[in-house]
């Protein structure tokens, strides 16, 4: 499953520059939580490879009330929304409940991405947003691999008790590229109780969706050249922190793009990292197009990397070794952190790598 994130482009809204632009700056003030693996439904595209066996990797009480300890850090530091996701977060029934409410008592905003296997009744999924009182969002996730394990019965059923909560439900629909007669079919019968309150994403060469989907090659012409849509800051189930919930945090921890590990670094620590990263906020504002010129003008050949969808051109640079070392030699250099650090603080106001380089500057000065 994806992140959920604030709701800036619900209810099937064209995304505009305007509004990728708001998308943008909130991912710098929001927190992921992938809080386990494991899930009742074995789908054949999940990203994360989730199924029943994996128990195992569900976060527990005693992390989350370390997790729960820092909410009032991480507001302090401007962090807006909290998301869990999994694997099947309703599953973290000992973790997801104090994060939450502990998030929510910080004065952020909660969200979180579900199957809705709860909802087989009435009283059930009324038990369940009783447990998760203090989640605010809730993204209902459906698609074709979904419904023989989830009927469209259950996820109407979610719907409607999360709406008579006064919650924000959202059906958030995974779906082939192209379109499939299966998958618009879906989307006409989740129109019909959801209304506009539908979202959609691409079935992506993740996990076990590798079966279902293909990474699309592209040339030097046609390739994605859109800023990083970044969701944001992502605490993995093993508690890595990856650069956003996308295919690249499914990759081993062999690239440049990691952020410690909140199993033993502090959740403001590894926030600070990611504002920080000089690649990461290079690919936000201006797109991988900078990356592979680096490469290219470093003597790395780049033609076999090009994908059409950014997440995958975003894998295929960053996980190779020398269009890596090439990106992060060159973002280090001092005259593109200013306009990094000038970006961030124009276009997403963001002052973070600003204030670093400030501090950099007056160490430099002060130690003559």
């Amino acid at each position: 499953m994806t992140t959920a994130g604030p709701h800036v482009h619900d209810q099937c809204e064209p995304r505009t520059a305007a509004s990728f632009l708001q998308a943008q700056s909130l991912s710098s003030r929001r927190l992921g939580f992938s809080v386990t693996a494991a899930c009742p439904l074995r789908c054949g595209h999940c990203s994360v490879s989730a199924s029943p066996d994996l128990s195992h990797t569900t976060w527990r009480a005693e992390f989350g009330e370390v997790v729960a300890a820092q909410m009032q850090d991480l507001r302090r530091a401007d962090v807006r929304f909290v998301d869990f996701t999994g694997g099947e977060p309703t599953l973290a029934r000992e973790f997801v409940p104090r994060v939450a409410a502990a998030a929510k008592a910080a004065g952020m905003v909660t969200g979180i991405v579900t199957a809705a296997h709860w909802a087989m009744s009435e009283s059930g999924a009324t038990r369940t947003l009783e447990q998760f009182a203090a989640v605010d969002r809730w993204d209902i996730s459906t698609d074709v691999y979904h419904l023989p394990f989830v009927g469209l019965d259950r996820v109407e059923r979610a719907f409607d008790a999360l709406s008579e909560a006064g919650k924000q439900p959202l059906v958030r629909i995974a779906h082939h590229e192209p379109l499939g007669v299966e998958d618009a079919r879906l989307i006409d019968s989740v129109h019909r109780f959801a209304g506009r309150q539908i979202a959609f994403q691409p079935i992506g060469p993740v996990g076990r969706g590798k079966l279902v989907a293909v990474s699309i090659g592209a040339s030097e012409r046609d390739y994605e050249r859109s800023p990083c849509p970044t969701t944001g800051l992502l605490i993995r189930a093993d508690g890595a922190g990856a650069a956003c919930c996308a295919p690249l945090s499914h990759e081993p921890r062999t690239h440049l793009l990691w952020y410690g590990n909140a199993l033993c670094d502090p959740l403001v620590s590894m926030l600070q990292r990611w504002r920080t990263d000089w690649v990461l906020q290079t690919v936000r504002l201006w797109g991988f197009e900078i990356i592979a010129r680096w490469a290219s003008e470093d003597g790395i050949a780049v033609d076999g990397l090009l994908k059409r969808r950014t997440c995958d051109l975003c894998v295929g640079l960053v996980t190779h070794p020398g269009v890596a070392a090439s990106a992060r030699r060159r973002a280090l250099a001092l005259d593109h952190k200013v306009r990094v650090a000038a970006g961030l603080l124009e276009h997403f106001g963001e002052p973070w790598a600003d204030e670093l380089l400030r501090r950099e500057a007056s160490e430099v000065l002060a130690a003559g």
